[in-house]
């Protein structure tokens, strides 16, 4: 006799024959079969991929290593970026592939992948180390089995909801109570772990040199833009514009002999808002970085 769906779908879950793309495929069928749309999003973007960057699970964004490939050695070289929290920016790798294309590298030889930049990203980082090199984020196969595992404890979670709420799906199909009982439960859970989905943040370390009252660095502020002001063009021409008005504003303060600190953080949170604005855009990511760090 054939088990019910959804304890079809947990004995997938817990067998290391059963592959993740054929698991998430027939948890698709389940969500497909009871109507649950929340499920039925999040599988899709595993199964085709993540249209945007800038959204990822928490999963899917592993700390890799941004590396150069050095054309008189043939070799892939570490990089040294001037500040720590640039470095940490362009060493996330935001892993949106659809399952099926990393099979091969997961089954592979290797026991890394590298990650290449866009053809924008890979300028900004010409321009920043003055080297016409290419450049990558290596990060380890081990983390990218992490995505596999993920995926496949969050669908095992899932279906015990499901069974826990008395949705079985007898003989491949759902009764009318079963898919009102799911529909609840499926939400609920999604919900509870939409702390899955984007939101990367990083305390970052501040060192303090000249202070407005003891808490903002005026310094690095100076330096933030410095960083910033020859990247502009790399961002949306609306965003560079404001950054731009921003980061004057930040100069010309940030030099006056007793610097308002009211003033330099309320321009700070106003850049911060304007980059938020231009996600997933490599420049503004940094920016963004640098001056939450500095607001905490």
């Amino acid at each position: 006799m054939a088990l019910p769906l959804v304890i079809e779908l947990q004995s997938m879950a817990v067998s290391r024959d059963t592959s993740v793309v054929q698991l998430v495929r027939t948890a698709k069928l389940v969500a497909a079969k009871l109507g649950l749309s929340d499920a039925t999003e999040w599988i899709d973007k595993e199964l085709n991929g993540y249209a945007s960057r800038a959204n990822l699970p928490n999963y899917r964004i592993l700390s890799g290593e941004c590396q150069a490939f050095n054309p008189y050695t043939g070799r892939w070289i570490q990089t040294q970026f001037p500040d720590a929290e640039f470095q940490r920016i362009c060493s996330e790798a935001r892993v949106g592939q659809p399952l099926g294309s990393m099979e091969s590298i997961i089954t592979g030889d290797s026991d890394h992948a590298f990650m290449h930049f866009d053809f924008e990203q890979q300028q900004i980082l010409q321009q920043l180390f003055r080297e016409q090199m290419k450049f990558a984020i290596r990060i380890a196969r081990s983390q990218l089995e992490g995505i596999y595992d993920a995926v496949r404890n969050l669908t095992l979670d899932w279906s015990l909801k499901l069974e826990q709420a008395g949705v079985l799906g007898e003989n491949m199909t759902f009764t009318l109570t079963e898919k009102q009982e799911a529909k609840p439960v499926s939400q609920q859970f999604f919900i509870q772990n939409a702390g899955v989905v984007g939101n990367v943040t990083d305390n970052a370390t501040v060192t303090n040199n000249q202070t407005v009252n003891g808490s903002l660095s005026v310094d690095r502020v100076r330096d933030l833009v410095q960083q910033a002001k020859p990247m502009l063009s790399a961002l949306p021409s609306d965003t560079a514009a404001q950054a731009s008005a921003l980061l004057d504003e930040l100069d010309s303060e940030s030099r006056k002999p007793s610097p308002n600190e009211g003033k330099l953080r309320g321009t700070l949170k106003s850049l911060l808002t304007v980059c938020e604005g231009a996600a997933g855009n490599l420049v503004a990511s940094g920016i963004t970085a640098a001056a939450t760090a500095l607001l905490t």
